[in-house]
C-alpha cells in the first residue's frame, strides 16, 4: 500500500514539474491529438476509445507526465530522433528513439497483430504514439551531430536574459494563441487535399518521414539563429514562426492518424 502512495505521490510531483518543459506544449500535444482523432477510421475511433476509455487527446501529454516517475525513466530519450551526417535517421541506437519506437508499435501491432497482445500492453502502445510521434515533429527535438552541427548549441534571448531554444520551439503552436481551443487551432492546420495527405503521410514511410523532419529542424534554427531575441521578433519572423510549427504540427496529427488507422484497420 505504501509503495503504491509513494508512486502516486512521485507521479503527481513529477506531473507538476513538467507543466513548463513539455515539448510541444500541453496544447500542442493536445490539439495535434484532436487533428489526428478527426481523421481515425470508425474503426480505429471505436478500438482507440476502448483501449483508452476516453480520448487521445485526453493521454496526448501522458508520457511527459510519468517519464520522472522511475519505473518510466527509460522513455526519456521517447521524445526525438537522432540525425546521421547525411540528412537521414540515425538507427544506430535502435528502438532507444521515438523514431524506433513507433517503427517496433508498427511491427508489432500492424496487420491485426495488436489482437494477440495484452490489452494492457496494446492501451500503452496507444500511449505511446500518441505522444512520442507528434514530439519527433517538434523542430528541435532532431538530435544533430555535435560534430557535423557544432553552431546549434546555442541560446536564444527574451527581453536581454538566455531564453532556452528548445523551450521557444517546444511552446511554438501556442506562440502568441493565449486562450485558443483545439478546435480553432484544427481550423488553422487541418486544410489540407487528400492528394496533399497522401503525400504527407508516403504510405508510412519512416525514411521519408525523418527526413522531412530533419530538414525542417534545420529551417528552425534558420528562423531563430543564435542570440534572436524572440520578445522582439518583426511580424514576418512570427509568421515563419508560426507558420513551420503550424506545419509540423499537421504533418504530425496526420502521420499518428496514419499509424492508428494502419494498426487497426
Amino acid at each position: 500500500m505504501k509503495s503504491k502512495i509513494s508512486i502516486l505521490v512521485i507521479a503527481f510531483i513529477a506531473f507538476l514539474g513538467v507543466q513548463s518543459a513539455k515539448a510541444w506544449g500541453g496544447f500542442g500535444h493536445g490539439a495535434i491529438a484532436y487533428v489526428a482523432e478527426q481523421h481515425l477510421t470508425p474503426q480505429a475511433k471505436s478500438e482507440v476509445r476502448r483501449y483508452l476509455n476516453h480520448t487521445l487527446p485526453f493521454y496526448a501529454s501522458w508520457m511527459d507526465h510519468w517519464r520522472a516517475v522511475p519505473p518510466f525513466h527509460p522513455t526519456n530519450s521517447w521524445h526525438g530522433f537522432s540525425a546521421a551526417a547525411d540528412g537521414t535517421v540515425d538507427w544506430s541506437k535502435g528502438d532507444g528513439k521515438a523514431m524506433g519506437q513507433v517503427k517496433m508499435i508498427l511491427e508489432t501491432m500492424g496487420n491485426g497483430k495488436y489482437k494477440n497482445l495484452p490489452d494492457s500492453l496494446v492501451r500503452h502502445n496507444i500511449l505511446i504514439l500518441v505522444h512520442a510521434l507528434p514530439d519527433m515533429h517538434c523542430p528541435v527535438h532532431v538530435g544533430y551531430s555535435k560534430k557535423d552541427y557544432p553552431e546549434y548549441r546555442y541560446s536564444l534571448r527574451r527581453n536581454g536574459k538566455t531564453y532556452k531554444t528548445h523551450g521557444f520551439w517546444d511552446g511554438s503552436p501556442g506562440f502568441q494563441r493565449r486562450g485558443w481551443t483545439y478546435e480553432k487551432y484544427s481550423s488553422i492546420v487541418d486544410n489540407i487535399t487528400p492528394k496533399q495527405a497522401k503525400k504527407i503521410v508516403k504510405k508510412g514511410n519512416l525514411e521519408y518521414w525523418g527526413k522531412d523532419i530533419i530538414k525542417q529542424g534545420h529551417r528552425a534554427y534558420a528562423i531563430t539563429p543564435a542570440n534572436t531575441d524572440i520578445a522582439k521578433l518583426t511580424a514576418d519572423e512570427k509568421a515563419n514562426v508560426l507558420a513551420l510549427a503550424d506545419e509540423m504540427s499537421m504533418k504530425a496529427a496526420y502521420r499518428l492518424a496514419y499509424v492508428l488507422n494502419e494498426i487497426f484497420k
